[in-house]
């Protein structure tokens, strides 16, 4: 259930059936993860290279879900930088490379940062990335998941259009009327 709900939450954020964040297909990132996890716990949980960078793949994951659910409601140019920087890091052979990536761009994230109280659920959606980054776990990662998946259901993404709108002064009649 996990592996479809992650793959729909990409989807989701994505707007597309194949957003082709993972060449292999997001279901299996997930699937693989599994997999290894498992197979660690049953040999006494001691933890593995292979595990920590799948874990770090999937957590990557769920991060850009994220990261482009908030691109896409908050249209700012500087926050796709961020974006670029976890696709980047997804591309990465091992945990020190990831680690390495991101390091070097770092302050491409302070840009999400910018005029985010404008709008709840781009807020919200920056909460989950932030412990989307903090997640230690399976389980932390699976209920993020979850979350994501319920709040982007809820998002209004035609926002930016109407909010757009609302900025459009009216014209003035007597200037109309003088046409």
């Amino acid at each position: 259930m996990s592996a479809k709900s992650f793959e729909i939450l990409l989807e989701t954020a994505f707007d597309t059936e194949n957003p082709g964040v993972f060449e292999e297909g997001t279901a299996k990132v997930y699937e693989q993860f599994e997999k290894i996890y498992r197979d660690t716990h049953l040999k006494g949980g001691k933890l593995t290279e292979e595990l920590s960078f799948r874990f770090e793949r999937l957590r990557l994951g769920v991060a850009i879900a994220f990261v482009k659910a908030f691109t896409r409601l908050a249209n700012n140019e500087k926050s796709k930088e961020a974006l670029d920087t976890l696709q980047e890091a997804i591309k990465a052979k091992n945990t020190r490379e990831i680690d390495k990536i991101v390091q070097k761009k770092i302050a491409t994230f302070d840009h999400l940062y910018h005029e985010i109280f404008v709008n709840e659920q781009r807020e919200h959606i920056l909460e989950l990335f932030e412990r989307t980054l903090d997640a230690a776990t399976k389980e932390e990662l699976d209920e993020l998941i979850f979350e994501g998946l319920d709040l982007l259901q809820e998002v209004d993404w035609d926002a930016a259009t109407h909010e757009d709108d609302d900025d459009i002064e009216p014209l003035d009649e007597d200037f109309l009327k003088n046409i």
